[in-house]
C-alpha cells in the first residue's frame, strides 16, 4: 500500500532506516516511510483527520510486500522533514499553536504543504491564519502590523540568509493562496535585489510583474505619495512662510529615505512616513490637517492599486477567495 509506484520492498533495507523520534508507537498499527524515516502511528487517527489517508487506507488488504514488522506500510513521496513536522502538528496541540502563538518559517510551510496536499481542514486552515495574518488585505490591517513586533517566521524571512519572501510567494502560488500575494509581493520588492527576483521559482510573467512594479514601487508611487509636501498652504493657514519651510524641509528628508543605500531595503510607499516625521513638522493646525487628509486619501489610492501593479485580481475579490479559505 503506497503512493510512490517506485518503493521498494522494506524488509530488504529496515536495518538502513532509522525509527522517527517521538512519532513511534509501539501500539500503533500503520508504519509510514518517507525518505530513509520511518513512522509508527495510528491509522485510524490519520483516517479520521485526512481523508486522503482514509481513502489510502480502505484500499483491499495489502499484499505481503507491503507490511513492515507486521503492520501495514505506506512510502510516501515527501520529506522526512515535512512528515515529521506534518504528523506532530497533527498530534501534539502544543507543536504548532494557533495565531498568534510564534511559528518557525519551516514548521508553518511545512504544515501548509502537507495539510494541503492530504487535505487535513483544521491544520490548513491554522496555517492559513498565521499567513493572512502578515500579509493582510485591509489598509488598517497592515498599517497596525507596524506597530506589532515580527513573529519569527517573518524575521526568517527578512534575514538576508533567510528564504526570502520569493520563496514563500512560489508557495503561495502552488497552493492557490492569492490573497496574501499582493503585500507578500510588496515585500519581495522591499527585501529582494532585482537579479534575485529573476531567478527565483516563479513563472515568467509573474518575475516581469514583479520587477515592474519594484520599479514603480520606487519611483512613481513615491513622488505621488509624497505629492502632499509640496509647499503650497491651504487657503486657512496662518503662517504660510513657516508651513511651505516646514513642508520643504520634510520633503527633503523624504527624498534622502526614498534614495537610501542600496545596501539598505528601501521604504515602499506606504512605509515612508513615521510617526517621528510628522512629530517634526512646525505648520500650523490647518495645514497639518490637510496634509494629513492628503497623505490619507495617497495612501488609500495606492493601497487600491497594489494588486493591479502585479496583475493580480482585485482586492474584493481577494478577500471572498480569503473568506471561503477561512470558512
Amino acid at each position: 500500500m503506497d503512493v510512490d509506484s517506485q518503493a521498494p520492498d522494506p524488509a530488504l533495507f529496515l536495518e538502513d532506516l532509522t525509527r522517527a523520534d517521538g512519532l513511534w508507537f509501539e501500539d500503533c498499527g500503520l508504519i509510514i516511510l518517507a525518505e530513509k524515516t520511518i513512522f509508527r502511528v495510528s491509522r485510524d487517527y490519520l483516517a479520521a483527520h485526512s481523508p486522503i489517508f482514509k481513502d489510502m487506507l480502505a484500499l483491499p488488504a495489502p499484499r505481503e510486500v507491503d507490511m513492515m514488522l507486521g503492520c501495514p506500510f505506506v512510502a510516501l513521496p515527501d520529506s522526512a522533514d515535512d512528515i515529521t513536522v506534518f504528523l506532530k502538528a497533527l498530534m501534539f496541540p502544543d507543536f504548532f499553536e494557533p495565531h498568534p502563538a510564534p511559528a518557525s518559517y519551516a514548521i508553518l510551510t511545512a504544515v501548509l504543504r502537507m495539510s494541503h496536499k492530504y487535505d487535513v481542514a483544521t491544520l490548513r486552515k491554522r496555517a492559513l491564519v498565521h499567513l493572512s495574518a502578515q500579509f493582510p488585505t485591509q489598509l488598517h490591517d497592515y498599517e497596525f502590523l507596524a506597530s506589532q513586533k515580527d513573529p519569527p517566521w517573518i524575521a526568517e524571512l527578512q534575514d538576508v540568509h533567510g528564504p526570502g519572501f520569493h520563496a514563500l510567494t512560489a508557495l503561495a502560488r502552488s497552493l492557490s493562496i492569492e490573497w496574501i500575494l499582493p503585500i507578500a509581493f510588496y515585500r519581495v520588492c522591499a527585501f529582494s535585489a532585482e537579479q534575485d527576483i529573476l531567478t527565483v521559482a516563479h513563472t515568467l510573467s509573474d518575475k516581469v510583474n514583479i520587477v515592474t512594479a519594484c520599479r514603480t514601487l520606487e519611483g512613481a508611487a513615491v513622488t505621488n505619495m509624497l505629492d502632499f509636501l509640496w509647499p503650497s498652504p491651504v487657503d486657512a493657514c496662518c503662517t504660510p512662510s513657516q508651513c511651505s519651510a516646514s513642508k520643504f524641509a520634510m520633503r527633503r528628508r523624504m527624498e534622502l529615505v526614498r534614495n537610501r543605500p542600496s545596501s539598505l531595503a528601501p521604504r515602499m510607499p506606504l512605509d515612508l512616513l513615521r510617526m517621528s516625521d510628522w512629530e517634526a513638522l512646525s505648520v500650523c493646525t490647518a495645514c497639518l490637517a490637510s496634509m494629513k487628509a492628503n497623505h490619507e486619501e495617497a495612501k488609500k489610492e495606492h493601497w487600491d492599486s497594489i494588486p493591479e501593479m502585479f496583475e493580480l485580481p482585485s482586492w474584493t475579490e481577494l478577500e471572498k477567495r480569503k473568506a471561503e479559505a477561512l470558512k
